[in-house]
C-alpha cells in the first residue's frame, strides 16, 4: 500500500529536533521518535508500505496518522509537493518572533520601559530589517508579531510586511498605540491577504493621555479600536495600572468591551526606562495596592457578566465563556519534575528581537543591566544565536534551575505551587535570571491566593449560573495559556 502526506503538512527538522511535522494551518510543528519518523518519510505516494512487516508501534502510528487525516491512501496520480519534502533548518525550533522594527515612537509615554521617547534603541535601516527577515526564514521561523516603539511610524512598514509574507512568515499580531491606524493601512494589509489582530494600548478611560504624554492619544486609540472592529480585525488591549487610573478599571473594561475588544491584560509597570524616573514614584502601586485593586474589581467584573477576557498581572485570569478561572502565578511542579518543566513554557517556541538587534527570550529582559548577557545580530547570525548561545541557555531554564538559583525559592513553603514565575521581573528586581520574582513571592507569602479565590469564586459561580458556558471543542495549547503578565 502507498500513502501520501496531506498537503497541509510539511516534513521539517531543526537543530536538536530533526524529526518534525509542520502543520501549515496551525502554524506549529510536532516532533516524532526518529525510528517512527522513518515511516512518515515513506508516505510520499511512491514507496510501498507493507503493514504486515511493521512493528506494533509503527502500525499504531500509521493508524493514528490515517484517523487524524495526516496521511491518506495515495491515488494513481498523487505526488508529494516539493515544499512538503524534508528540509532541515540550522537552528533550534522557534516558531514565533516578537520583533521590534523600530525603537522610536510618536508618543511620549511616561512608563516606556525601552525609552522610545528618547529613541534609545534607534531606527534600524530597511536593509537591516530585510536581512533579519532572510535570517528568520533560514531558521524556519514562521510567525512574526510586529512591535516597536511604534511600528507604523516606519515609511517602509509595508515593504517589511511584504518581505515577511514573501518568505512564508505570517503576521498574527501588530502592537500599536493606534494613532496611525487608518483605512489606508488596513486596505493595504488586506490587499496583501493579511488581516492581523492588533494590540492597542489603552491606559484608562479619561487617563490615557496623561500616561501617553500627548493630548488626543485616547481619542485616537478609541477610534482605532472602532475602525479595526468595523473592518473585522481582532483587538486586544494592554492597560498599565497606576495610582492615577486604578479607580477607572471597571468603567474602562466596560468601555473597551462596548467597542468590541476581545481581551485585555493589565498590571503595573517595571521600574525600567521612563518609569524609573523618581518624579513618577508617587504614581507607582505597591504589590499590595495592585492586588487590592484586583481584589475589589474581580467581583464587579463578574457582576458585569465578564465583558471581555482578562488577565490581571499573574493574580487572575479568565477567558470569557470558559467554565473556570485561574491564577497565572499558580503552576504546580513536584520536585521530581523540576528539571523537566521549563520555568516559562512560552520561551520554548517564542523569542524577541530588538530594534538594536538584541536576541533575548522576551522583550522585558533587554533594558536592565542583565540585558548585556544576550547576543545581538551584529555579533552573530540568528542561526548561531538560536543554536548555541547564552540566549539558548536562558530560554531553556527549568524550574529546577530557578529553585537552585536562589535560596529563597528552594526554602519556600509554596515551592509546590510556584515555578518561580516571571524571569523578566526577577532580573529587573535582582539582576539574577534564576532569582526571585518579588511580585509572585509577595502574592503567595501574604495569603493573596486565598484572598483572590474568596473574591472571585462566589461571583464566578453566580455569573456561571446566569451564563452557562457552551461546550467547546478542543483546548488551548498549554504553551500558549496566557501572555506574560
Amino acid at each position: 500500500m502507498r500513502y501520501i502526506l496531506d498537503a497541509r503538512y510539511y516534513l521539517r527538522g531543526w537543530h536538536g529536533a530533526p524529526s518534525g511535522l509542520y502543520d501549515t494551518q496551525r502554524r506549529k510543528a510536532v516532533f516524532f521518535d526518529q525510528a517512527l519518523y522513518k515511516l512518515l518519510l515513506k508516505c510520499d505516494a511512491v514507496q510501498e508500505i507493507d503493514t504486515a512487516s511493521l512493528s506494533v508501534k509503527e502500525n499504531e502510528l500509521l493508524k493514528s496518522l490515517l484517523n487524524e487525516e495526516v496521511i491518506r491512501e495515495a491515488g494513481r496520480w498523487d505526488f508529494l509537493l516539493e515544499e512538503q519534502r524534508y528540509h532541515a533548518y540550522p537552528a533550534r525550533y522557534r516558531r514565533n518572533v516578537h520583533w521590534s522594527i523600530t525603537g522610536t515612537c510618536n508618543l511620549r509615554c511616561r512608563h516606556c520601559f525601552m525609552s522610545a521617547p528618547h529613541a534609545k534603541h534607534g531606527m534600524p535601516s530597511k536593509e537591516e530589517l530585510l536581512n533579519v527577515v532572510e535570517q528568520l526564514a533560514e531558521c524556519g521561523v514562521t510567525s512574526a508579531e510586529i512591535t516597536g516603539g511604534e511600528p507604523l511610524m516606519r515609511e517602509d512598514f509595508l515593504e517589511i510586511v511584504e518581505a515577511l509574507l514573501d518568505h512564508g512568515i505570517t503576521i498574527p499580531t501588530i502592537y500599536s498605540n493606534g494613532w496611525l491606524v487608518d483605512e489606508k493601512l488596513l486596505d493595504a494589509l488586506e490587499a496583501r491577504g493579511l488581516k492581523p489582530s492588533f494590540q492597542i494600548s489603552f491606559d484608562g478611560l479619561g487617563h490615557h493621555d496623561f500616561l501617553r504624554g500627548v493630548p488626543g492619544a485616547e481619542k485616537h486609540a478609541a477610534e482605532a479600536i472602532k475602525l479595526l472592529r468595523q473592518r473585522g480585525n481582532t483587538v486586544s488591549v494592554a492597560m498599565c495600572i497606576h495610582r492615577g487610573n486604578a479607580s477607572s478599571l471597571r468603567e474602562t473594561v466596560k468601555f473597551l468591551a462596548s467597542l468590541g475588544v476581545r481581551s485585555m491584560k493589565c498590571g503595573t509597570m517595571m521600574d525600567l526606562g521612563e518609569w524609573s524616573d523618581p518624579e513618577l514614584a508617587d504614581l507607582k502601586l505597591s504589590p499590595q495596592e495592585e492586588l487590592e485593586v484586583f481584589e475589589q474589581y474581580i467581583p464587579q467584573y463578574f457582576e458585569d457578566d465578564a465583558p471581555l477576557s482578562i488577565m490581571m498581572s499573574g493574580a487572575f485570569l479568565y477567558e470569557k465563556d470558559r467554565d473556570n478561572w485561574g491564577v497565572f502565578y499558580h503552576r504546580e511542579c513536584a520536585s521530581d519534575k523540576e528539571d523537566e518543566m521549563l520555568s516559562c513554557p512560552v520561551l520554548a517556541h517564542c523569542f524577541y528581537i530588538g530594534a538594536d538587534g538584541v536576541v533575548a527570550p522576551c522583550q522585558g529582559m533587554c533594558d536592565c543591566d542583565f540585558g548585556k548577557n544576550f547576543p545581538t545580530l551584529k555579533e552573530k547570525t540568528l542561526s548561531e544565536i538560536l543554536t548555541d548561545s547564552d540566549y539558548v541557555k536562558y530560554s531553556y531554564a527549568t524550574v529546577g534551575d530557578v529553585r537552585r538559583g536562589n535560596d529563597e525559592c528552594r526554602k519556600c513553603e509554596f515551592i509546590d505551587r510556584c515555578t518561580g514565575s516571571c524571569r523578566s521581573t526577577a532580573i529587573v528586581a535582582g539582576d539574577n535570571y534564576y532569582g526571585v520574582d518579588p511580585q509572585a513571592c509577595y502574592f503567595f507569602k501574604n495569603g493573596w491566593e486565598d484572598r483572590i479565590r474568596a473574591a472571585a469564586q462566589p461571583a464566578f459561580e453566580a455569573y456561571i449560573k446566569r451564563n452557562p458556558p457552551e461546550e467547546k471543542d478542543g483546548g488551548r495549547d498549554d504553551n500558549e495559556a496566557a501572555p506574560c503578565p
